[in-house]
């Protein structure tokens, strides 16, 4: 079962922001059928998440290894098919590398994971460094 009480201090990634670490403090475990839920006390604004077991880590650094283990693999299945300058170029002229789904920052949120694809493309095929 858990290793983990209420009580212990606890990070994770929220949906709405799946890249950003969140810690704070477990106040609740809840048990139904086969999965558990963790009720966790936000350690900033003290708002109150809601988690599955499986998605909280003990360790910051812990969680932000699965999160760029994440994020990588969805770099790579990206780049898995752009071998040469004409594939980078209609990749890239089919794909805006924008995420027009979600106001964000400046109206709309970038499309982070085509963004580090073609970077790391560029680098690759043309030697282009795009900056970071």
């Amino acid at each position: 079962m858990c290793d983990f009480k209420v009580g212990d201090k606890v990070y994770f990634a929220w949906y709405d922001e799946p890249y950003t670490v969140k810690s704070g403090i477990i106040t609740e475990i809840k048990c139904l059928g086969d999965l558990t839920y963790i009720m966790i006390q936000d350690s900033i604004t003290h708002g109150s998440y809601l988690m599955l077991l499986e998605e909280i880590y003990r360790t910051e650094s812990e969680i932000k290894a699965v999160l760029k283990r994440e994020f990588y693999g969805k770099v790579n299945e990206v780049k898995k098919d752009i071998h040469t300058l004409e594939d980078l170029l209609k990749f890239m002229y089919d794909n805006d590398l924008t995420d027009w789904s979600s106001p964000h920052i400046n109206g709309w949120q970038t499309d982070w994971v085509s963004r580090v694809a073609v970077r790391e493309l560029a680098k690759e095929i043309c030697g282009i460094e795009l900056g970071e």
